[in-house]
């Protein structure tokens, strides 16, 4: 059979399989406007709380304001009791609840911190979070008003007392997320998944079509080049237009980011040439392969830090294409590195190469 023939015969087999192409480009595709939908706002706001203020002062009207006023909490409900807040929050009419004891404006009025109470879901932690920051700015301003107007009472200056209780002021510059989003933060390095959990996918439904010991040198060769190059435009896609669409910044030359694309997926469709050789059918090496996504995002170290990972789980990790390109990409095409600052992950891709290549010829020989 000539080259032409067997390009034509293989190009057809990968084109006309439904799941296939659902896997590599409908799963690209797919994920590329469904995952990011969660972040489009890029960080909650306006989390809707209920405020059971048991001191009905001045002072603590004055604080229930200042928490509406943030930007990151919504009083929607005053309640009379906690158990009537509970069961708002119970019934989810709110996110959460905030409870003003009854000592609040005497312990402020006497120069002491009061303990306000709030209660939510912290399994939800992002909008946990946001509530927290948001009643802790409020807290914070009025905590500091009355320290200093308890300084300029003792006779210090008003602008003294300023400096003393703010000794510098921060100028916060984020360097590579310029919006501080999740969008900016999240998607580069979960797309990076996307295209290796959905790549190995549609290799090992080629793969268990035939029979690796039926598949001449020529044949893995042009299985290979096709799914290498339908890959590159794929993830060109990606982090192209797909990046454009939400905003996200790249700071990456394209020759860069194509030559640590070319070994990455070059490693991840020879890891699925050797699934399809350790797993029976197409359906286990899928589940195989949807299952085992989250353990790896959690175990990339951009969403916990590394440090924190216990080293065998990381080096685990580095026996997977991901665990190399991930921080490449990031290192690259998010905060601006020459190529040479991602030298390490592009060795580390190519030897991933040669292992599984190795596998693979020694399996194609049993």
């Amino acid at each position: 059979m000539s080259l032409i023939s067997i390009i034509k015969n293989e190009a057809k087999a990968i084109f006309t399989n439904s799941t296939i192409l659902m896997a590599m480009i409908g799963g690209v595709l797919f994920y590329a406007f469904l995952y990011p939908l969660p972040y489009l706002q890029q960080s909650p706001e306006e989390q809707k709380i209920t405020v059971v203020d048991l001191n009905k002062s001045d002072l603590s009207r004055r604080f229930i304001r200042m928490v509406n006023a943030s930007q990151q909490v919504d009083v929607v409900e005053q309640a009379e009791s906690v158990t009537e807040a509970k069961q708002q929050f119970l019934d989810n009419t709110v996110s959460g609840f905030l409870v003003i004891p009854y000592q609040f404006s005497k312990n402020l009025q006497l120069g002491q911190a009061p303990t306000v109470a709030y209660a939510g879901d912290a399994s939800y932690f992002l909008i946990y979070g946001t509530i927290v920051e948001g009643l802790m700015k409020a807290g914070g301003t009025i905590a500091a008003q009355y320290r200093i107007a308890h300084m300029a009472i003792d006779g210090v200056p008003i602008n003294a007392a300023i400096n003393t209780f703010q000794p510098f002021k921060s100028n916060y510059i984020p360097v590579f997320n310029h919006n501080m989003g999740y969008v900016q933060y999240v998607v580069p390095a979960v797309f990076v998944l996307i295209l290796q959990q959905t790549l190995l996918m549609a290799v090992g439904v080629r793969q268990k079509a035939t029979k690796i010991s039926e598949n001449s040198a020529t044949q893995l060769v042009v299985r290979f080049g096709i799914f290498l190059l339908s890959e590159l435009v794929l993830a060109c896609f990606y982090f192209g237009y797909v990046f454009d669409f939400y905003h996200i910044g790249r700071f990456s030359n394209p020759i860069d980011l194509i030559t640590l694309l070319v070994p990455f997926i070059s490693a991840v469709i020879l890891l699925g040439m050797l699934l399809a050789r350790w797993f029976p059918t197409p359906e286990s090496i899928l589940l195989v392969v949807l299952f085992s996504s989250m353990p790896i995002v959690f175990s990339a170290g951009f969403i916990w830090p590394t440090e924190l990972i216990p080293t065998v789980l990381t080096d685990v990790m580095h026996l997977l294409p991901s665990g190399f390109a991930i921080n490449g990409f990031l290192t690259l095409n998010q905060q601006g590195a020459e190529l040479n600052r991602v030298l390490s992950n592009m060795l580390g891709l190519y030897g991933l190469c040669l292992i599984y290549g190795l596998c693979l010829f020694i399996s194609k020989r049993k």
